[in-house]
């Protein structure tokens, strides 16, 4: 790996080199090393003096050269002497950019030339820049990243496309078409403010007309031979941060590309969507320990997706514990930028964090491809574990909502031994909800609070519903783990049908279902303006979705179902109940 030395980065010469194609050997004669490829004449470099010689010619002396345990590090300029190799240190992403003449595993760099972008009555030159890998077969499916906005020196020069390497590489071993595209540009002031993401649009839009001109056959755009090798009729974007918001724009406006899917790491809401979303298959993904986008705005977009009365398409909100801004990106390795340094050694490692992303990403692709849906759309029961990684799952999926939670609807509800209540759990001082706080930022978040004293208390919800048809019955909610009276525990429930001839079937919802576990963490007073405090959980709490299947509910007519009870087997608790569905 690359090594800070007295305030310099130097690379390691002999990785580097063995991976341009060199052979690499030690003259004890000269003390030197000695490398060639090909018909390449041999080039010498002294680790004594830091000369690179070729042919008894010196080419450059390197000043900052040094060996240690063994290994030659020097500057990236020496690699400007050596044929076949560029080398750079981008400070901004922390990160060596080597191109060789032959590609690792048939994943390039790409440099397409000056692009120009258009805003207002402005011309915006750019490089049009990313990376990408090319699979084997023909006609391959398409998957583009887009990166977020971080922090920016040049952009010209500032590479985050490259964060999203090691999947552009997975996914093109799993035969498709992947490319991470430079969309810096919209995010640099250096050509003037930004205008929302108009210019990561048309940056996708002129690269999306090289890449299809390339798969038609034209040569000399990329550095590799595309000719069929992608289906711009199949295309999925995968996004991080600010491109999280972004994408919904690019889907909405691109004319070339034919998306299929959405996928939205840790995205972050800086203007909202200039329109309704597109009706396409959406994952996004928020992590706990967001340092960045620390209001957790994937919980915004859910909620805009799911109310979105003409979407059909499902939607996945995974909630990954552990998880920080930077992991799912080999080019933000700093610590997230506002993290709460205490949550740090808490923070899974970076491995960690892309692996279970590559796993979701793999299956998001490969689902939404063959089926149409999100990989937790079809999932009977949702665990608290994803590629062996703790979440916690909320699932949108097409189907009749037999209660929402609203100021009005807990006045409905027959309660035993309970009190039911409606609360909001807004982002605001209008929150009624207490020390609970859900992912997002809200004016308005309705709520059931439903609490408890006494072992069998229950609360009954009149509803119409036909159940024979339907894939699940689906109910929103969450342990309020501020409230003491779960007693730091998880809960547990009874689920009751009950149909119109007044025949009742039962299925146990068992402790340690996701949706009703104790989340840790501890009640904050903090200081408020015009009230002397205000309450706030110090863990994020999401709602988790419990799926049950209608036809484990022995003996009731599910086409005539009038009342669903939830009874409550502990001695004491407290949920947030947001909504009930019938899941197709």
């Amino acid at each position: 790996m690359p090594q800070y030395m007295d305030e310099t980065v130097l690379l390691p010469l002999r990785n580097i080199l063995e991976q341009a194609g060199y052979t690499v050997n030690w003259n004890s004669k000269t003390q030197s090393a000695v490398f060639s490829s090909g018909d390449t004449e041999a080039y010498q470099l002294s680790p004594a003096t830091g000369t690179l010689t070729q042919d008894q010619a010196v080419l450059w002396t390197d000043p900052n050269i040094v060996v240690e345990k063994g290994t030659t590090y020097v500057s990236a300029d020496l690699f400007d002497y050596i044929e076949g190799i560029t080398a750079d240190w981008d400070g901004a992403t922390n990160t060596a950019i080597v191109t060789t003449a032959s590609p690792r595993d048939n994943v390039y760099c790409y440099d397409l030339g000056e692009g120009t972008l258009t805003q207002g009555t402005r011309e915006i030159p750019y490089q049009m820049q990313g990376v990408i890998g090319v699979p084997e077969g023909e006609n391959r499916p398409i998957i583009i990243f887009l990166h977020g906005s971080h922090p920016i020196r040049s952009a010209a020069e500032n590479r985050y496309d490259l964060g999203f390497s090691y999947l552009v590489d997975q996914l093109a071993d799993a035969g498709y078409l992947a490319l991470s595209m430079n969309v810096v540009i919209n995010y640099s002031f250096e050509n003037g403010e930004p205008n929302g993401c108009q210019r990561t649009v048309q940056v996708v839009e002129q690269q999306s007309a090289l890449l299809k001109q390339a798969t038609e056959g034209k040569e000399g755009i990329f550095p590799c031979d595309l000719k069929n090798k992608g289906d711009l009729n199949q295309v999925i974007l995968v996004s991080h941060s600010r491109a999280g918001y972004d994408i919904f724009e690019v889907a909405d406006q691109t004319e070339l590309l034919g998306i299929q899917g959405l996928i939205s790491a840790a995205p972050s809401l800086v203007s909202p969507l200039s329109g309704d979303p597109v009706d396409v298959p959406v994952g996004i993904i928020i992590p706990q320990y967001d340092g960045d986008v620390t209001s957790l705005d994937g919980g915004t977009l859910f909620d805009e997706l799911e109310n979105t009365p003409q979407r059909s398409s499902g939607t996945d909100l995974i909630y990954l514990e552990n998880g920080n801004h930077g992991g799912f990106s080999t080019a933000l390795v700093r610590p997230d930028p506002f993290a709460d340094r205490d949550t740090l050694s808490l923070v899974m490692k970076p491995e960690e964090q892309r692996t279970f992303f590559s796993t979701y990403v793999m299956d998001f692709v490969k689902t939404v491809l063959e089926t149409g849906k999100t990989p937790l759309e079809t999932v009977a029961s949702l665990s608290d574990e994803y590629a062996g990684y703790p979440i916690m799952a909320r699932v949108d999926a097409s189907g009749d909502i037999l209660y929402r939670a609203t100021v009005d609807s807990a006045g409905n509800l027959k309660t035993t031994d309970t009190v039911a209540e409606a609360v909001n759990a807004c982002s605001t001082l209008d929150h009624t909800a207490d020390s609970f706080r859900i992912p997002g930022s809200f004016l308005q978040y309705d709520l059931t609070r439903v609490r408890w004293e006494k072992a069998g208390a229950s609360v009954s919800i009149p509803v119409t519903a036909d159940l024979q048809q339907a894939s699940y019955l689906q109910i929103d909610l969450a342990q309020d783990s501020g409230d003491e009276r779960n007693r730091q525990q998880d809960q547990s429930m009874i689920v009751t049908l009950q149909d119109k001839s007044g025949q009742k079937a039962s299925v146990q919802v068992p402790a340690g279902t996701p949706a009703l576990t104790w989340q840790e963490g501890t009640v904050e007073s903090l200081p408020a303006a015009g009230q002397d405090t205000f309450l706030q959980y110090s863990t994020f709490t999401p709602l988790g979705t419990i799926r049950l299947n209608p036809e484990d509910f022995d003996g009731v007519n599910l086409s005539q179902i009038t009342q669903v009870t939830l009874t409550f087997d502990q001695p004491s608790g407290s949920i947030m109940l947001r909504e009930i569905q019938s899941v197709k």
